[in-house]
């Protein structure tokens, strides 16, 4: 499948730890694959009301469905990356399937199903994560048993996933420490064989063995099963009919001052984050990591240990913005979208409509815009500069 898409010669400079955008110029390129993507939806614990039991921030999530499903390009999926409620609760699991099941019910009535862009959602700290209290006003994550098995119910019941080819069986679990015997849906993979592009959903806060330094009775936050993605890169990339792997995943490899929770777990002897960048910028077929978690838009290129693979953050779906995201023309709401090109080329366009006050407001949203797009290289073509 091949779609014809005009573009233009970008330069651009991102924030905090972003390089220059390589310049990129092409009068016409084609257009193999593209996909629609956005992370953290959901409102904070001050702004929960009964009336709203999905914990969405539904004005937002109501015209993004909306802009999505009219994208003059239809996009091949509709990634939602994590945080869709607000969850984060050790109850057995009550708190998140009532939320998810209202987070359902709102879904169902935007007949955004009638677009026939397909959603698949991976789970963020907020569906996987519980958390505990260790000191006034500071509180400690860890992933909670019954609040993954309820994301996994919730997939299946509803047909969310696309696969179950995640790790099973005792040999993969003990080889990423992993707890319990149901990540075939938390993580998983699947070919898109009309497009070429292998997807990894990536979920960053699995369940693992690894003990909690700061809660013993726990387990770590912000683990992925490192050995599982290795497994599953080497076989995409030795099939010639994969063309690209995209990797998406709520929590980012790298931010700058990030919290105890807010990236992929980075600390010897698990260096899960730097093995993963490690792994992406030695496979010529990676085509990005594409996560969200903190909430504003960023985009990252040139890190790693070869400093060629690029990171882009999509965490702006409706949750309360962070404080000190300050970007020209003022902080935005909305939705990114990535189109992969014959060219060695990925785009990406992030899709802006400003921020209200209150952020949570129920009043209609206008349209989101579409923002300058930035072109980064596959990993395996180095810094690409023209077609």
């Amino acid at each position: 499948m091949i779609r014809k898409i005009h573009t233009r010669s970008i330069l651009l400079s991102c924030a905090a730890i972003v390089a220059w955008v390589a310049p990129i110029t092409a009068d016409a390129r084609d257009l193999l694959a593209n996909f629609a993507y956005l992370g953290c939806n959901r409102v904070g614990y001050s702004a929960q009301t009964p009336s709203e039991p999905s914990t969405a921030n539904v004005a937002q999530m109501q015209q993004t469905f909306k802009d999505i499903a009219a994208l003059p390009v239809k996009p091949d999926y509709f990634f939602f990356a994590g945080d869709l409620v607000l969850g984060m609760s050790a109850d057995k699991g009550v708190t998140l399937s009532n939320e998810l099941t209202a987070w359902k019910a709102l879904y169902d009535k935007s007949n955004f199903a009638a677009s026939g862009i397909e959603l698949l959602p991976l789970p963020g700290n907020h569906e996987a994560d519980a958390s505990e209290e260790v000191s006034p006003g500071e509180y400690i994550e860890y992933p909670d048993a019954d609040n993954l098995s309820v994301w996994v119910d919730w997939l299946k019941t509803n047909n969310f996933a696309k696969a179950s080819n995640g790790p099973s069986g005792n040999k993969e679990l003990q080889r990423d420490l992993l707890a319990e015997d149901n990540n075939q849906t938390q993580t998983y993979s699947f070919d898109d064989v009309k497009t070429g592009v292998h997807y990894v959903l990536l979920n960053t806060d699995s369940l693992s063995t690894v003990v909690n330094p700061l809660l013993p009775e726990k387990t770590v936050a912000s683990w992925a099963p490192l050995h599982w993605v290795e497994a599953d890169f080497k076989k995409a990339s030795a099939n010639p009919a994969i063309k690209r792997i995209v990797v998406l995943a709520h929590k980012p490899l790298v931010l700058s001052n990030p919290g105890p929770h807010d990236i992929v777990y980075n600390t010897a002897p698990y260096t899960l984050g730097d093995s993963l960048l490690e792994l992406f910028g030695d496979t010529p077929k990676f085509s990005g990591y594409f996560a969200a978690h903190s909430h504003q838009w960023l985009y990252t290129d040139k890190i790693g240990p070869k400093q060629n693979v690029t990171q882009v953050l999509a965490g702006n779906g409706g949750s309360q913005l962070n404080g000190g995201w300050d970007p020209k023309g003022g902080p935005y709401f909305g939705f990114t979208v990535v189109n992969i090109y014959d060219d060695n080329t990925v785009g990406v366009v992030s899709h802006a409509r400003p921020a209200p006050t209150p952020y949570n407001t129920s009043a209609p949203q206008p349209a989101a815009k579409a923002m300058p797009e930035i072109f980064f290289p596959v990993v395996g073509q180095g810094n690409i500069k023209g077609k």
